[in-house]
């Protein structure tokens, strides 16, 4: 692996981490807005806050192993695309 090689794999993987990051962060975000919106719209207090926080974990975590498996297929086409092929 060549120093250019070894660039372009560490910037794909930055890249990853701060997609999942942002996603993250949105998915948080939403839920805890549309948990307050709820609990004043219904004049609960904390319940569904709480709830939609709750339920945003498993959101949380089933979106990054998808936007991971996806990165990981990804860099698997363009590693074999970029492999010199060997023949007779």
């Amino acid at each position: 692996m060549n120093q250019d090689d070894q660039i372009n794999q560490t910037a794909m993987l930055a890249g990853i981490v701060g997609q999942i990051g942002c996603i993250t962060v949105i998915i948080i975000a939403l839920a805890l807005g549309a948990g307050i919106a709820i609990d004043r719209l219904l004049d609960t207090k904390p319940v569904f806050t709480i709830l939609f926080m709750i339920g945003s974990v498993p959101v949380t975590l089933f979106v990054t192993v998808r936007v991971s498996l996806m990165a990981a297929a990804r860099a698997q086409r363009l590693a074999a695309k970029d492999k010199p092929k060997e023949g007779p």
